[in-house]
Formats: structure tokens, C-alpha cells, sequence
């Protein structure tokens, strides 16, 4: 009996940590402002018509 009622109170608070997450990752819209991958760089025959004039 307390077997079982300690697995359920760790899957719920693996639950709650999980909507908490999912909650704040809603309200944040995703993971915010994050720089381009090391691997990127700019090709200048791609830049939008904006950056020429």
C-alpha cells in the first residue's frame, strides 16, 4: 500500500514539474531569442533587398 501511494506521489510531481514547464514554455513563446548555430554564416548573395540600399 505505501508502495504504491509513494509511486504516485512521484508521478505527480513529475506531472506537476512537467505542465509547469510546458506552461512556462508557452507563456515565454519557446525558448526566447537564441543566436544562430556555430556552424552558420552569412552569405552575402542571400541578405534581404533591405541591407542594399
Amino acid at each position: 500500500m505505501i508502495a504504491a501511494m509513494t509511486f504516485i506521489v512521484i508521478l505527480l510531481a513529475i506531472a506537476a514539474v512537467l505542465s509547469f514547464e510546458a506552461i512556462r514554455l508557452v507563456i515565454h513563446d519557446g525558448r526566447g531569442p537564441q543566436r544562430p548555430p556555430a556552424s552558420h554564416f552569412e552569405d552575402p548573395r542571400f541578405r534581404s533587398p533591405a541591407r542594399f540600399g
